[in-house]
């Protein structure tokens, strides 16, 4: 399902023109700045007062001029007209915006525009897509236009060196073109950062801060420390592969999201609950500004599949700590055991040892006392 999306680009470009048709380029700046492309009395009435005012009336922008005069008019020509006579190709972009958007998101009001958010978000929009594109020598201009029913942006780009031979961009940069006006022009940061905050600084944290496998949790949350020791003992044995996203632990994802989900019901109810709406305000955000149901959804998937990610290394971060204080009780008691062991060998060794020496001691005392006796009769037979 699709919706009116609040803006649309459609890009093309023209390769160089022949001798003939030598005025191609300029003629096109021409066709985009023309008079009747600034102002519609039946679409802007109220408007039109403001569009007379010549220091008020749109004209070409640049990158880094509002307004051109007549001087900066004749040199963007004269770079356009140098740019085709090199052999640049000349690329064109239309940015559409449906005025109902445009009206929900501030830039019109009253049928009076915002023109300068206008521009600004088409300069953060062209600058993306160059740095993407690696058009390192572009130049380019831009003019707004109300001549139709929807206002819309009117954009030509010339390389004024190093001409690529090719016109097409990559759709990514397009794509990444409309990202940047949408969020130029309505700026989510904070709505983003809300969510941002609960996942990271509130759930996250609050479970690095607090292990589930503690006495009270026993007590209170028996079916989360059973959770939590189910997913423990199936653990691959390489440590390494302890993380949500790696290979080895896919069998365990949907244990993990469960006991994520758990561990929120738990302690945070009710500012899920609130997350939730949030991120559904942001979805429907997506889905009227891109038109895309499809895109709103992966916003979504996105977003709820971060928090997974980030719970889950949060959990598995406990697990690794309990499998090192299990390590190294078991080296401890590893260690005691023969110490203890030893201790009572060499205990008896010298026991042993003292026994045996005494007895040695004995018996030689007493085979000197032998030997004394049997010399003293020996004297005493041979009268010594």
């Amino acid at each position: 399902m699709r919706e009116t999306p609040g803006v649309i680009i459609k890009s093309k470009f023209k390769v160089p023109g022949t001798k003939k048709k030598s005025r191609r380029y300029t003629t096109y700046l021409d066709y985009i700045n023309r008079p009747d492309a600034k102002d519609s009395r039946e679409q802007f009435e109220t408007y039109h007062n403001y569009m007379e005012d010549e220091m008020k009336s749109s004209g070409l922008f640049t990158r880094e001029d509002d307004r051109l005069d007549d001087e900066k008019r004749r040199a963007v020509r004269d770079i356009f007209k140098h740019a085709q006579a090199n052999g640049s190709i000349l690329w064109q972009d239309v940015i559409s915006f449906d005025n109902a958007w445009l009206r929900e998101i501030g830039v019109l009001h009253d049928d009076l525009v915002d023109e300068k958010r206008l521009i600004q978000s088409t300069r953060n929009a062209i600058d993306s897509m160059l740095q993407k594109e690696k058009m390192v020598h572009a130049y380019w201009t831009g003019a707004v236009h109300y001549n139709t029913d929807n206002i819309h942006v009117h954009v030509a780009i010339v390389e004024t060196s190093h001409m690529r031979e090719r016109g097409k961009r990559k759709p990514k940069s397009i794509e990444l073109m409309k990202s940047k006006v949408i969020h130029s022009l309505a700026d989510r940061t904070k709505e983003q950062e809300k969510l941002n905050a609960f996942i990271r600084d509130e759930l996250v944290a609050h479970k690095r801060n607090r292990k589930i496998s503690t006495l009270p949790n026993r007590v209170l949350h028996p079916e989360l420390v059973r959770q939590f020791k189910d997913i423990y003992e199936r653990l691959p044995e390489d440590k390494r592969q302890w993380l949500y996203n790696m290979n080895g632990m896919q069998p365990l994802r949907e244990s993990l999201d469960r006991l994520t989900d758990r561990y929120i019901d738990i302690h945070f109810k009710s500012e899920f609950q609130a997350f939730n709406e949030r991120l559904e305000q942001e979805v429907s955000f997506h889905r009227r500004s891109y038109g895309d149901t499809e895109k709103a959804e992966r916003y979504r998937t996105t977003k709820r599949q971060d928090l997974y990610t980030r719970m889950g290394n949060a959990i598995l971060s406990e697990m690794r700590d309990l499998s090192k204080e299990q390590a190294t009780c078991e080296k401890n008691e590893a260690r005691k055991h023969p110490v203890r062991r030893a201790f009572k060998q060499q205990k008896i060794f010298n026991e042993s040892l003292y026994r045996i020496e005494r007895h040695m001691n004995d018996e030689f005392e007493h085979l000197k006392n032998q030997r004394a006796f049997e010399q003293l009769e020996r004297d005493i037979e041979y009268g010594k």
